[in-house]
């Protein structure tokens, strides 16, 4: 379990970096995409090759998450289960968002679930964070990264107001990453006071 689960996170790693960087060094070059040269279709060679770029990150991230997950001896039924949900996320934000067209207001209610999960994170576990300010560090950091993200990724739409595909995918991950974050807080508290 343990050589696949080596195996199945190097692989994951090479998917990710070999995708993220040899398209994203001169995607032009790579993928023949360019303002003059838009595919038709997503059939059609540059967009397999955006798609490929798009998709292919992620789910090297995802059997990463795997494979480390089989690397530190969880059950194959445990790292299976993992996989086919965060898989079956990813697939559901990916496709849903397509047709989605931006509405800030959802926006607002994501930032306000981004805001409530960093609260709570702060509020419920002040006492581990003064032994591990990295930890509050890296919480803070990464809301502030979402504010700008999410504003940057929104910036876009607001001449069009309504036209187009929403970031909002971008903005149920953040909302995804903070419950998770809040769910591991909570359940290695639970663990501290038993």
């Amino acid at each position: 379990m343990r050589t696949s689960g080596k195996i199945l996170f190097f692989a994951g790693i090479a998917i990710a970096l070999f995708i993220g960087i040899i398209i994203s060094i001169d995607i032009g070059d790579f993928c023949n995409l360019d303002k003059d040269n838009l595919p038709t279709s997503i059939w059609d060679y540059p967009a397999l090759c955006f798609i490929l770029w798009g998709f292919g990150v992620p789910i090297g991230f995802i059997l990463s998450s795997i494979g480390i997950l089989m690397l530190g001896g969880a059950k194959p039924k445990t790292a299976l289960k993992f996989g086919l949900i965060a898989l079956v996320i990813y697939l559901f934000v990916s496709f849903a968002n397509g047709p989605m067209p931006h509405v800030p207001f959802l926006f607002g209610i994501g930032g306000a679930i981004l805001m409530l999960l960093y609260f709570m994170i702060l509020w419920k576990h002040a006492k581990q964070f003064k032994t591990n300010i990295y930890k509050l560090a890296g919480y803070t950091s990464l809301v502030i990264g979402f504010w700008f993200t999410c504003g940057l990724g929104s910036r876009q739409y607001q001449p069009m107001m309504g036209q187009g595909e929403s970031p909002i995918d971008i903005m149920l991950y953040f909302i995804l990453a903070m419950l998770f974050f809040w769910l591991s807080e909570r359940k290695q508290n639970k663990h501290i006071l038993k």
